[in-house]
């Protein structure tokens, strides 16, 4: 009888948010709030499963958020902030981004052109005259088609300390002075780019006045609420505050801070999965730009580009699921491992940020796909 019992509830419960989901049913937020509670209840038991097994089997160190339909059905930390210590990890723990930052460069560059401040094609040298590459646009290096060289490579032969941190301003004076060989001609092709969004985020300095830190502090974070998220820049401190180490090759050794992290725009934001959460609904809200300027950012860019690898602004476009807009990105740097996945129809996402580099994170491709098809739903267990 109690079995019985629980199956009417279950199947009952899962109706009552299909018909949400649907549109067919009127109930107070309230009322869905905690309806969703109790679906986070039912698969508590089944993620735990899955990431137990990621920890055991790959040694997944790390925090996890998934949502729903704007709700957080499940959220949980694995592992250690210090595997020295062995300090805990929590969910309000701060992980380094890597190239997850990237939709934030993207989203201020988005926001200047809302104010008028910018045009998506208007070229680079009108802003930095003596930027050597003088056909590139915003546009391009927004969608990773500008042909720029890695300032990784480029930078490396120059600097005599690998510890004394490079700005973004300081790189732009670089490729004036020394005008490294562009890959490609802008806008021919399709080639991920570090230094493309290295680029926006001076472009964002040079139009705001103010450091690309503090502007996304004063125009992003502190508006959203995002208390425990912060551009980062070596050649503003030492160390990332309150921040969790990263570790590279499954936790062997720590990751240096080196002169790289002094720039910022293609990584370097530092957050965590309740912050990124915030993040999430409030590309939703409107609270920061208008919908249909917000579209642009899901807008393929390259049209030579099929599948699930395509770009936007800031963000990947898997174009496979019909019928549904899918955007993510990952992000891998200096002992981080990130993926955001965002299914837009759903408003379902998943959030995973790791301080340990290994095999973890390419282990989740079921729950990733759950989670893009919008079947969360199969995740529910029984009392």
């Amino acid at each position: 009888m109690l079995r019985i019992k629980s199956v009417f509830i279950s199947v009952l419960l899962l109706c009552f948010i299909a018909q949400i989901h649907a549109g067919k049913l009127a109930v107070s937020e309230h009322m869905e709030s905690m309806l969703y509670k109790i679906k986070g209840r039912k698969t508590e038991a089944r993620l735990d499963a899955v990431f137990h097994k990621l920890r055991n089997t790959y040694g997944f160190n790390g925090a996890v958020l998934l949502s729903e339909n704007n709700h957080v059905i499940y959220k949980k930390a694995y592992g250690y902030s210090d595997l020295k210590s062995r300090d805990e990890l929590t969910t309000q723990s701060i992980f380094q981004l890597a190239s997850v930052s990237k939709q934030f460069t993207a989203i201020a560059v988005m926001m200047l052109k809302s104010k008028g401040l910018l045009n998506y094609d208007d070229r680079i040298t009108s802003y930095f005259p003596e930027f050597p590459y003088a056909e590139v646009t915003i546009r391009q290096l927004l969608n990773h088609r500008g042909g720029l060289p890695d300032y990784r490579w480029f930078l490396d032969p120059y600097l005599t300390d690998k510890y004394v941190p490079v700005s973004n301003q300081q790189m732009m004076a670089h490729f004036a002075r020394y005008n490294p060989a562009a890959y490609f001609s802008p806008g021919s092709q399709h080639a991920y780019s570090n230094t493309g969004y290295a680029v926006l985020a001076a472009l964002v300095e040079k139009i705001s006045g103010v450091s690309f830190s503090k502007f996304m502090h004063l125009a992003v974070f502190k508006p959203l609420g995002m208390k425990n998220t912060y551009v980062y820049s070596k050649c503003e401190g030492e160390n990332p505050p309150k921040a969790v180490k990263g570790y590279e090759k499954n936790g062997r050794w720590e990751a240096p801070n080196d002169c790289f992290n002094g720039i910022t725009g293609d990584k370097n934001v530092y957050s965590t999965v309740e912050d990124l959460f915030l993040w999430d609904q409030a590309l939703y809200s409107g609270k920061l730009l208008p919908q249909t300027e917000l579209e642009e950012a899901y807008k393929p860019g390259s049209p030579e580009l099929k599948g699930y690898r395509n770009y936007g602004f800031g963000f990947r476009i898997n174009q496979q699921v019909k019928d549904k807009k899918i955007v993510y990105h990952s992000g891998w740097w200096r002992g981080f491992r990130t993926f955001f996945l965002r299914n837009i129809n759903d408003h379902s996402s998943i959030i995973i940020l790791s301080n340990t580099v290994n095999y973890s994170i390419n282990s989740l491709q079921e729950l990733y796909a759950l989670v893009i098809q919008g079947d969360v739903d199969s995740l529910v267990t029984e009392y």
